[in-house]
């Protein structure tokens, strides 16, 4: 429980307020005062609400005191936690140290670096845990000025960046306080690097809002070609793909792109369920600048589809797509058969389908899947902060020859589970748990172990040959030569379509 108590900035004013917690039995945890704000704070257990009552009506009892009422925390603990949370944003470990050398504070990550939990390092000298380096008492005590050391803990290498902080006293003087120290890795500031590139072109680009890695299969490549040519004619847009294809990812893409170049920072990009749609959301639509998403159309109640379609009708042809300030965009993971089968009205999808979009199932993406692997991993390490891994050519065979029935969300599933379990840093094919998939089942062949593995293996490179449509593009695939290809190809009659 904590309390703020406002009062006059005068000598006592503390014992006062304190003398009355006493004949209560109050466990006092936290006292602060803030002359600015003419206020003092305090902090304790939990009281009943009726001694609680009591003690309140005491303190306004007090000489100078004005006000003083419940508050869920103080300003130091706001500011302490606001800063813990900075510091834990931040790409790399920080830990405080006092003029002893005893850690103060550190962060998760500088925990990490030094291999031992928060808890176990909090009031510990710093040296016992990092070995082969000597600080002396003097440099803790007495820091004068910023330096930098290489170091080496657990087989990592660090630079160690040290920074003195000092408290101000009453006649302005600086007073050392302690030593902040910045943990450093080249790892994490090539990461840092790497997507800093990403980012500007990012804002100008729809193309490398995709990076071109993953735009190198011929169905994204469709997609993006049509995005580009409908971004701009301002008719109601609709896009279908299965679940988890990454629909709003293309549609936050195309947003930014059409606003780029119309130059219009106003407009925004309004996301809503099809489910939570009510009708003044429809009558608001004349008034709103910019995109409004209609997700999972198919979920649109019938009265709304009344009035929806209604509003589409009053869109006179005296109004032209350059007149207005609003675009209209729906998505669904149902094909057309499926949204007029489900009960979507087929005037209002054909309203809403003026201009349609397909985004392509990982299946018809192969080509592209290791940059998208690489393109999550970037996210993925930056986030749980994990050394950015490299695949093996076996890994990656495994994850090409997978169905990917939940596409990009199952992908992105399969690459965070292995990015937290797997201790190589090269992931091999048996660091990558996949769900069993029907599409590559083995049986025995006639009590054969040698037709058992050629069926699997005609079964393999036909699944393969498709996605590297050459015998040399496969070879190199696969790790073989080109001519033992092209003999098994010939073998099991494999021909490109």
């Amino acid at each position: 429980m904590r309390l703020e108590i406002q009062c006059e900035d005068r000598v006592g004013m503390i014992r006062e307020i304190l003398d009355i917690f006493i004949p209560h039995q109050i466990d006092m945890r936290l006292v602060e005062a803030d002359s600015k704000q003419r206020c003092i704070y305090c902090g304790f257990s939990d009281i009943p609400f009726a001694q609680l009552q009591s003690l309140l009506a005491e303190i306004r009892k007090l000489d100078s005191v004005e006000d003083v009422k419940t508050i869920r925390f103080t300003p130091f603990e706001r500011e302490h936690n606001a800063l813990y949370t900075l510091l834990e944003s931040l790409p790399d470990g920080v830990i405080a140290v006092d003029l002893t050398g005893r850690i103060t504070m550190l962060t998760e990550l500088a925990a990490d670096d030094l291999g031992a939990s928060v808890t176990d390092l909090m009031h510990q000298p710093l040296q016992q845990f990092i070995k082969g380096i000597h600080f002396s008492k003097s440099a803790w005590a007495n820091p004068k000025a910023g330096m930098s050391k290489r170091i080496r803990i657990r087989n990592k290498t660090l630079l160690l960046e040290m920074r003195p902080f000092f408290v101000v006293d009453d006649e302005g003087g600086d007073i050392p306080a302690g030593t902040v120290i910045y943990l450093k890795s080249e790892q994490r500031l090539d990461r840092q690097a790497a997507n800093l590139k990403l980012v500007p072109e990012a804002e100008n680009h729809l193309e490398t809002f995709f990076q071109p890695e993953v735009i190198k299969s011929a169905a994204m490549a469709h997609t993006l070609k049509q995005a580009k040519a409908f971004a701009e004619v301002n008719v109601p847009l609709f896009v279908q793909g299965e679940v988890g294809t990454g629909k709003r990812h293309l549609i936050e893409a195309l947003f930014q792109y059409w606003q780029k170049r119309q130059s219009d920072q106003d407009a925004e990009l309004v996301v809503r369920h099809a489910k939570d749609i009510q009708l003044d959301d429809i009558r608001g639509l004349d008034k709103h600048s910019g995109w409004f998403v209609i997700d999972q159309i198919e979920y649109l109640l019938p009265e709304q589809q009344l009035n929806l379609s209604s509003w589409l009708h009053q869109q006179t042809d005296t109004v032209t797509s350059f007149d207005r300030q609003m675009r209209l965009v729906t998505l669904s993971s149902l094909t057309q058969a499926s949204l007029l089968a489900s009960g979507l009205e087929a005037s209002l999808y054909f309203s809403l389908a003026k201009v349609s979009l397909t985004m392509p199932t990982l299946r018809e993406r192969r080509e592209d899947l290791e940059g998208l692997v690489m393109h999550l991993l970037r996210n993925l390490t930056e986030r749980y902060r994990k050394p950015m891994p490299t695949l093996s050519k076996e890994a990656l065979t495994k994850l090409s020859l997978h169905s990917w029935s939940g596409n990009l969300s199952e992908l992105q599933n399969v690459c965070l589970q292995t990015l937290l379990q797997a201790k190589n840093k090269t992931w091999q094919a048996e660091d990558i748990e996949l769900p069993e998939d029907k599409h590559l089942s083995l049986t025995l062949q006639n009590d054969s172990l040698e037709q058992t593995v050629k069926a699997w293996e005609s079964k393999l490179l036909q699944q393969l040959y498709p996605h590297y449509p050459s015998t040399r593009r496969l070879a190199k695939a696969v790790g073989m030569s080109h001519s033992s290809i092209a003999n098994k190809l010939k073998e099991y009659g494999i021909q490109a379509k």
